[in-house]
């Protein structure tokens, strides 16, 4: 039974390469076979560290080996195929835009591939592993409706396992970037939309962007600010489901500033002629009374 590679070198499993590096040293010289020349245990013993300081050096196939043990450099004539690869994940950056309609991307994934010399059977070209690595571009397909955080998987996008296992998943992980005048919360899109004095009192009808384009927005005479109008099917459209969100826009009104002598008469004439009185029965709570 072959040896444990860890123990070979005398070392723990938490081994740093420093210490695999120098365990390797000091057991060569011991074992070396120009040190031990006819003794052909010593030169069985050095053949033994070095396969495993060629293993335990390199980081790939040591991951390789804390996962499969010796099954990842070699199985017995007539075992099965290796376990399945492991899965790989990749962080994707979308705009707000193509979060909430979706979009079509190629991304550049770096995986492991059967080794194309000694087809996923382990030999020296692969160090033994039978695996090696690959960029490749794969296509994938953004859906309409995806969040920071959400996870798209590509089946057989990942890894190849070991000694032809079959390939592991690519895992596509979004993260949205932040938009200028839309938030989103769920599937539903708000924004604020600066109105003038004039349209709020008198009404008007307004363009409003949207993720589609522009809508139009009626506003009623009297619109107060802060009022909060729906468009329906505007928002995101919905990962799990039918049709979009839906779109909420709150006005502000944009009071006037540095207004002139006659223009603070008009204003004052119209406060005659259209009382109001905001604050009526504030009265009572003046001294903290409730």
């Amino acid at each position: 039974m072959r040896r444990d590679y860890y123990a070979v070198l005398e070392i723990s499993v938490g081994a740093s390469q420093r210490d695999i590096r120098q365990a390797y040293r000091r057991l060569a010289r011991q074992y070396s076979p120009d040190v031990n020349f006819w003794d052909a245990a010593a030169r069985g013993l050095f053949e033994e560290i070095s396969e495993a300081y060629r293993v335990l050096s390199d980081p790939g196939a040591r991951s390789l080996y804390d996962r499969f043990g010796h099954r990842a450099f070699g199985r017995p004539a007539g075992e099965s195929p290796g376990q399945r690869g492991e899965d790989v994940y990749v962080p994707v950056d979308l705009s707000f835009a193509d979060a909430a309609r979706g979009v079509g991307l190629t991304l550049s994934v770096e995986r492991f591939r059967s080794c194309r010399e000694c087809a996923g059977a382990g030999c020296g070209a692969c160090r033994e592993r039978g695996l090696e690595s690959e960029i490749v571009e794969v296509p994938v397909a953004i859906p309409g409706g995806v969040d920071t955080g959400a996870q798209l998987r590509v089946p057989g996008g990942g890894h190849a396992g070991p000694f032809g296992g079959p390939r592991g998943d690519l895992i596509v992980i979004t993260r949205v970037g932040e938009h200028p005048f839309f938030t989103r919360k769920g599937d539903n899109v708000h924004c604020e939309l600066p109105v003038t004095l004039g349209e709020a009192v008198l009404g008007a009808r307004i363009q409003v962007p949207t993720l589609d384009g522009e809508a139009a927005l009626v506003l009623p005479p009297g619109t107060q600010s802060g009022q909060v109008f729906r468009l329906r099917g505007k928002g995101v459209r919905r990962l799990h489901g039918d049709g979009n969100g839906d779109l909420y826009v709150t006005v502000r009104v944009i009071v006037p500033r540095g207004l002139d002598a006659r223009t603070q008469t008009m204003f004052r004439e119209i406060e005659r002629l259209v009382p109001e009185t905001p604050r009526a029965g504030y009265e009572r709570f003046r001294g903290g009374a409730a």
